[in-house]
């Protein structure tokens, strides 16, 4: 059994026998982890010495994300001392976490997810460290019960993937370069795809909902022969950026394929897709780009969806395309949700 020998201070016996070399403890952490749920405090001063001592980072946050120990090897890491970091909210500090698709982690933050189920969590994510640098991590969260099954608190193990710091906007370039459609500039079908079933998980586990568009340019095979395939491209491109304006910030869009073109829409509550399909309207009725002097517009036919608890990507994605070819049957309005149903 491990064991904290008190008379020999640092010396640490494991199962084999044999000596662990514990890091000498510093000022002020004897006592930074009185009253943590689960026995860190002087109940146990052997788990404690052993956070010190491991050779990966460690900190332990309450719910409100106020960090209540960090340990010498997160100190090592990311370069923030315990000093700096003890009674902080680790999301007021310059950590710059963030997933590996390079989107910022806020509201789905994986500690939110730990505290609400209950269960631990593991992903990887960069954090920045304190020389602007990020670091790319594998981060386990572990909620911390008390005797009455409440989850008061939650450990963070976390070690480097690689030895190499990373410059988050060159990660973010590559990134996006390997990913994007060379003629609108958005993504393919296979990030989409990525993204959609990271919004599903997140929807599983908190409850957010979200919402898929499909879009489909009306007659486009007929503008292709009609103006030519520049035409057509120029036309395609003008629809993908036409998407990023009346879209918001958090949306995100890709060329599905063709003339195709799918979102992933984030929301606060179901009906905010009626909010939605009023700006996706004005694409619907027109889009159009100059060619030689000529106008040429097309309308667009669009359908949106909420996600639903037995929902799949694919099922998802599939009501949206659905909705979309009922949007082209109509003469005016052609956009269609789960409010028209």
């Amino acid at each position: 059994m491990l064991r904290t020998d008190t008379q020999k201070g640092n010396i640490m016996d494991d199962i084999s026998g044999e000596k662990i070399e514990a890091h000498p403890t510093e000022p002020g952490r004897v006592d930074m982890l009185q009253g943590v749920a689960g026995g860190f405090g002087e109940g146990n001063r052997m788990l404690k010495t052993l956070m010190d001592a491991m050779p990966i980072g460690c900190y332990v946050l309450r719910p409100d994300h106020t960090v209540l120990y960090w340990n010498p090897t997160a100190e090592k890491l990311l370069g923030f001392s315990a000093e700096e970091m003890r009674g902080k909210r680790c999301v007021d500090m310059p950590l710059g976490c963030s997933f590996t698709n390079s989107s910022r982690i806020g509201a789905h933050c994986p500690a939110i997810v730990a505290y609400a189920t209950g269960k631990a969590k593991t992903l990887e994510m960069f954090m920045r460290r304190k020389d602007g640098k990020d670091i790319l991590l594998r981060n386990t969260l572990v909620p911390l019960a008390d005797e009455n099954g409440e989850v008061k608190e939650l450990v963070s193990f976390f070690v480097p993937l690689t030895d190499a710091n990373y410059d988050q906007g060159l990660i973010k370039a590559i990134y996006e370069t390997a990913t994007r459609d060379p003629l609108t500039c958005l993504p393919g079908r296979k990030f989409m795809e990525v993204c959609i079933d990271e919004a599903m998980e997140i929807y599983r586990r908190t409850g957010q909902p979200f919402a898929v568009l499909f879009a489909d340019v009306n007659n486009f095979h007929d503008i292709n022969n009609t103006y030519g395939h520049a035409a057509g491209d120029d036309l395609l491109r003008a629809f993908g950026i036409a998407l990023r304006k009346y879209g918001r910030k958090a949306d995100k869009f890709c060329r599905w394929g063709g003339d195709e073109f799918v979102g992933l829409l984030h929301l606060r509550h179901p009906e905010d897709i009626e909010g939605a399909a009023k700006r996706f309207l004005k694409i619907a009725h027109n889009c159009e780009v100059t060619e030689d002097g000529k106008t040429i517009s097309c309308r667009a036919s669009i359908g949106i969806t909420v996600v639903r608890d037995d929902d799949t990507v694919k099922s998802i994605v599939s009501r949206a395309d659905h909705y979309m070819y009922l949007a082209k049957k109509r003469k005016e309005d052609q956009i269609v949700t789960d409010f028209d149903q």
